[in-house]
């Protein structure tokens, strides 16, 4: 459904808590404050086309439009500091992206249902916010299912291998540095607790909070890279890690298939019987 064919009872059907998320969200991209209530014109034909894609979001309004990594993983530090989550902070990025670009029906988008993936979905530890915020934007814009879950393979084996964070905030200087860490997972209790112990500081601690914000900022960015390659189809999509291929080739592929999963197994199975196989 277009902007154009929003009712006026569909807009309030929305709920007043997702049109003050969604216009809210707007407000805070760019140079405007949180005082200013700027909303994001949607493209018509009075407009020339606002960006490449333009013309296909007209049609089909979650249709994605190419956009800056580096501007989104700004706003995915922002919209950290506004205590919804690493999965609101970054999906909030990319949204707010798309809805300067195009409006509706971004800008009106129920963004504070995202809030659920903090601290691994409402505290469990389990799937790190980022990646599933990540893979939540890869959803919306990809319906090829096998190419969806290439990118969301490829998006979740960068973050377990990479030394993360990388992103350096403008307003911070070089001495305000964050150790980094190899995650070697996708779970969240895992890789804060890796990160944990690199810097020797504890959950909570300042330091690891500000961590998390950045680490938010890279995985905004690699996931907007990500689909920016798909579109301009100059992307190589990779599957799962080695080590996870190699237990998979007993445990998943082969008679035995007893196990589901594409993440690094090594991080949780650590004490493997004798005569087992190394994992790697």
């Amino acid at each position: 459904m277009s902007a154009k064919e929003l009712s006026r009872r569909q807009v309030l059907g929305l709920g007043s808590v997702g049109a003050a998320v969604g216009m809210g969200l707007v407000a805070g991209f760019g140079a405007a404050g949180p005082d200013e209530s700027r909303q994001a014109k949607p493209a018509s034909a009075e407009e020339p086309a606002q960006s490449p894609g333009a013309e296909s979001v007209a049609t089909d309004p979650w249709h994605y439009v190419k956009m800056e990594s580096a501007a989104v993983a700004r706003d995915a530090y922002r919209l950290m500091s506004q205590g919804g989550g690493c999965m609101y902070a970054l999906f909030g990025s990319i949204l707010g992206a798309m809805s300067q670009q195009v409006g509706e029906p971004y800008a009106s988008f129920p963004l504070h249902m995202m809030k659920y993936g903090e601290g691994g979905v409402a505290l469990w530890g389990s799937l790190c916010g980022t990646l599933n915020g990540g893979a939540a934007a890869i959803g919306l814009f990809v319906r090829d299912k096998p190419q969806r879950e290439q990118l969301i393979a490829q998006l979740f084996a960068w973050y377990e291998s990479t030394e993360l964070p990388t992103y350096q905030p403008d307003e911070l200087s070089e001495a305000t540095a964050i150790p980094k860490s190899v995650a070697d997972s996708v779970l969240c209790h895992v890789s804060v607790g890796k990160w944990c112990h690199a810097a020797e500081k504890k959950v909570g601690d300042p330091e690891m909070k500000e961590r998390c914000r950045r680490l938010t900022a890279d995985v905004a960015a690699k996931t907007v890279e990500l689909l920016n390659e798909t579109i301009q189809e100059s992307g190589t999509l990779s599957g799962p890690p080695p080590a996870a291929n190699n237990c998979l080739s007993c445990h998943g592929f082969s008679d035995r298939r007893d196990t589901l999963g594409q993440m690094r197994c090594g991080s949780c199975h650590q004490q493997l019987p004798d005569g087992h196989p190394a994992d790697e």
